[in-house]
């Protein structure tokens, strides 16, 4: 018996809905109307037999028998989208909606972005900057890009970088204040601005390491606590106090001299930045595109910044 070749359409729209939870959403990403999402949606319920979403007029949730279909052609498609993953650059279309945090944004993704999208022009992009990675799939987010170890559940995690921690101060800071000689020096006599971790939601614990791998953990009395790298950097500009940022963040400060690196041989703590996908999504030739991209721009970057080369 002859395979109904619609049915493979029919399922690749499913996959985008299901990815999305939304008609909506699902319709931007693959170039359809939303009526048009809903009637390919309605074709394959009819083919197969299945009622693949509980639908209300409000939300839009996998059944019992779709999440089964989800999980069975997911591997599938992925293998027919390698199979046939187009060998020219302008061929790749589609769009990719990345989660980044406000270090990864602003410093790395951004200054990439350009290259990538003359590389690949008819790929288009969506940057959504977030505190937390959270339900990719039901966000209908294809990829995030972010310092630190946050839980990655129903994710696939990939080291990219590493980062170094530095401690650092303005010029006028110093000048006012002097320079801390040891870790535990900052808990008296400075004023220090930490940053919320966003697992725990408290400030972040400073953890000094020298190169011989001795540590000191210090807990900073704030009168300022952030969450976000660039007013950090802004807070440390000012001459507010001693801040701890990441060497992608800094160096231009430092270089410049706005900034000034103390505590030097406490500063060797490492901090990663990982890719994130949805492991059960489908990766289309764009995000397949974006990913060896990124790679690659790890390669060509690896001495200058810590890029990991395991990926």
């Amino acid at each position: 018996m002859l395979f109904d070749g619609r049915i493979i359409s029919g399922i690749t729209v499913f996959v985008a809905v299901a990815r999305a939870e939304s008609y909506g959403r699902a319709a931007e990403q693959i170039g359809l109307s939303r009526s048009g999402v809903g009637k390919a949606i309605g074709r394959l319920e009819e083919r197969t037999g299945m009622r693949l979403f509980d639908r209300t007029s409000r939300h839009l949730k996998l059944t019992d028998e779709g999440r089964a279909l989800l999980e069975e052609v997911t591997p599938l498609l992925a293998e027919l989208g390698r199979i046939a993953t187009p060998s020219q650059p302008d061929k790749v279309k589609g769009r990719i909606r990345i989660t980044t945090d406000g270090a990864f944004g602003p410093y790395l993704l951004i200054p990439l972005l350009p290259r990538f999208l003359v590389e690949y022009p008819n790929v288009k992009v969506d940057v959504l900057v977030r505190d937390r990675v959270d339900n990719l799939l039901a966000e209908g987010v294809d990829l995030a890009l972010r310092f630190g170890e946050p839980e990655a559940r129903d994710l696939n995690k990939q080291l990219l970088l590493q980062s170094r921690v530095v401690t650092c101060a303005s010029a006028a800071y110093i000048a006012r204040h002097g320079t801390p000689a040891a870790p535990h020096d900052v808990l008296s006599g400075h004023t220090c601005v930490r940053m919320f971790d966003d697992t725990t939601g408290r400030p972040h614990l400073w953890h000094f390491v020298n190169a011989a791998g001795e540590q000191h953990v210090v807990a900073p009395d704030c009168g300022l606590t952030l969450n976000d790298a660039p007013t950090l950097v802004a807070a440390a500009l000012s001459g507010f106090g001693i801040v701890r940022l990441l060497d992608v963040v800094a160096s231009e400060h430092l270089r410049t001299g706005r900034l000034v690196e103390v505590l030097p041989e406490w500063n060797h703590l490492q901090w990663p930045g990982y890719l994130y996908t949805p492991a059960q999504a489908h990766q289309s030739h764009a995000i397949e595109a974006f990913k060896d991209f990124i790679r690659r721009r790890g390669e060509e970057c690896e001495g200058t910044v810590a890029w990991s080369s395991s990926t």
